[in-house]
């Protein structure tokens, strides 16, 4: 079931129905992100910020130069406040996962300038995918809903645990809409094979054991999400953290992620063993390029097997769309914005991923 907020009415700028705005979206796993002098972190281990690595988080964010911030673990709204501030004039909204921890009304917590940021109880801290628009954006914030279908659930060790929610926002320019799913992905499924039965056929019970059988549950209500828009003919986009090497794929043997969304597993002889569901174009952003994310500190000479370093030199974090929003994607524009000059000690304490960014036409 999703939960579905009410639509948020306020015009960021005046728009004429003709007119098209081009607009940067960023899509940026934040790692972790709390508000400042919370008691209580996501993990036991992570890095408690202070007001500099906060300040250096707006830095990251406005060296994007994006007006839309697609966002993944975020923990609550305020969190979100400290870095995307409605005192400013930003607009943010949460998971309503966030919500049903809390005990607010279902659906997402959005927050709006003059309003004040929910704060939250509890000894938990929770990852959720979250969106914000910067003041003065040329586009308005429709409908913004949860997509929990993605919620398969997994097993840890022997307790079963819940997965994170899509959120489903659209991004409105006179008549015409973009709807963006912002996505978190099962983890620890970066390349390995996934079993076709599992995004062939709706989740049930019981949860997985194994990463690569959870993130394959994900993908039957991934792709009817995608399968959904495209059939409506609407302009669609997929855009978050799919904790998968998309771009490792090649020929007939691409990624079972994207065999999965798009609907088309080749074999090297041309057969597609996938026949029974609809062949779905699909594009996505970055596209077999290497990963400029603090990838200053590769290690090609460790001292010990144990000193091998962590870079990773294939993108996780995507774009994915259909047909008809490739018409309004700017050709070539997508751009990963790491940080400038960075140390390690950046690496821990702002965030280990990058933001990318890419530009849209939203209008005719």
């Amino acid at each position: 079931m999703r939960s579905v907020s009410l639509a948020i009415g306020a015009v960021l700028a005046s728009l004429l129905p003709c007119q098209a705005a081009e607009i940067t979206l960023a899509n940026w796993n934040i790692q972790t992100l709390v508000y400042p002098g919370d008691p209580k972190t996501v993990f036991p281990e992570d890095y408690r910020r202070e007001a500099g690595d906060y300040a250096d988080l707006i830095r990251w964010r406005d060296n994007t130069g994006a007006s839309i911030f697609l966002l993944q673990e975020v923990s609550s709204p305020a969190a979100l406040d400290a870095v995307f501030p409605v005192a400013e004039g930003w607009i943010h909204c949460i998971s309503g996962q966030y919500a049903m921890a809390q005990g607010l009304p279902p659906g997402p917590v959005c927050t709006r300038p003059g309003e004040t940021a929910h704060r939250p109880a509890g000894n938990d801290r929770f990852q959720h995918p979250a969106i914000a628009i910067r003041p003065e954006t040329a586009v308005t914030l429709g409908p913004i809903a949860d997509y929990q279908e993605l919620n398969v659930r997994s097993m840890d060790g022997e307790q079963e645990r819940d997965l994170r929610w899509g959120l489903d926002a659209t991004l409105i320019a006179g008549s015409e809409k973009l709807r963006v799913l912002v996505v978190h992905m099962k983890s620890g499924c970066f390349d390995d094979q996934i079993q076709r039965k599992l995004w062939e056929n709706p989740p049930a019970p019981p949860a997985a054991k194994f990463a690569c059988d959870t993130l394959g549950r994900q993908l039957y209500p991934l792709r009817a999400w995608v399968e959904a828009r495209d059939a409506a003919g609407e302009k669609w986009m997929l855009a978050g953290d799919f904790n998968r090497r998309l771009d490792a794929g090649a020929g007939p043997y691409q990624d079972e992620v994207w065999r999965a969304l798009s609907g088309y597993a080749r074999t090297k002889d041309g057969v597609d063993l996938d026949a029974n569901r609809r062949d779905i174009r699909l594009f996505r952003s970055p596209y077999k390029e290497l990963s400029a994310c603090w990838r200053e500190f590769r290690n090609p000479e460790p001292a010990t097997l144990a000193e091998a370093d962590d870079y990773n030199i294939l993108p996780i974090e995507f774009f994915i769309y259909g047909e008809q929003t490739l018409q309004q994607v700017v050709k070539g524009s997508g751009v990963q914005v790491a940080w400038p000059n960075g140390t390690l000690a950046d690496k821990k304490r702002l965030s280990d991923h990058c933001p990318r960014t890419l530009k849209v036409r939203i209008g005719s």
